[in-house]
């Protein structure tokens, strides 16, 4: 499955390809960014548990070959290489700065009942400089409309509504990314 968002905040735009296997969730991005007078290629990979459960994430910078890789055991504890980086216990979902797609991590993970509201912790990447850190975010189901299911989101002191498809995928998320494909 390939999907592909425009960058409604920045200059950019984000395929990413979605691998359904027998054991896992293999999802690929390319993602092409201009920002505050510079450009970036960003790629990353995630491999997901059938249950949405991250086990890696990479993203790499295609400039400049630079990577940061890190793995889970799906619990929430978090390692890169063998150190097991205790700063990020308690996150089970990976929050990647340059894409939507972060957002469908907890909401295919999780049931989720009309008007439910979710505090979770995330462990946020920042695509651009590398830097890692657990960062909490709410997620609260207003429901099913036409349009698609509508979450309320919350981050710090950011709020929005991003709608998404039946498959979890961000269709819009206001101001920010807007899905074409």
């Amino acid at each position: 499955m390939n999907v592909f968002w425009e960058n409604k905040e920045d200059i950019g735009a984000e395929l990413l390809t979605i691998d359904y296997q027998k054991a896992t969730i293999v999802s690929e991005s390319l993602v092409l960014l201009a920002k505050t007078g510079a450009s970036y290629k960003r790629s990353y990979l995630l491999v997901l548990g059938k249950d949405w459960c991250t086990r890696k994430v990479e993203v790499y910078d295609q400039e400049n070959n630079e990577n940061i890789c890190l793995h889970s055991n799906r619990v929430g504890n978090w390692f890169q290489g063998d150190s097991h980086l205790k700063q990020l216990d308690g996150a089970i979902d990976v929050d990647i700065s340059i894409t939507p797609f972060s957002n469908s991590l907890p909401i295919n993970r999780l049931k989720w009942v009309k008007d439910q509201t979710r505090t979770l912790e995330m462990v946020y990447i920042n695509a651009l400089s590398f830097e890692v850190e657990k960062i909490e975010q709410q997620y609260t189901y207003l429901g099913e409309f036409s349009e698609g299911r509508k979450f309320q989101y919350r981050c710090r002191d950011y709020n929005t509504v991003i709608t998404v498809d039946d498959h979890g995928l961000v269709l819009q998320y206001p101001g920010v990314f807007n899905r074409k494909l």
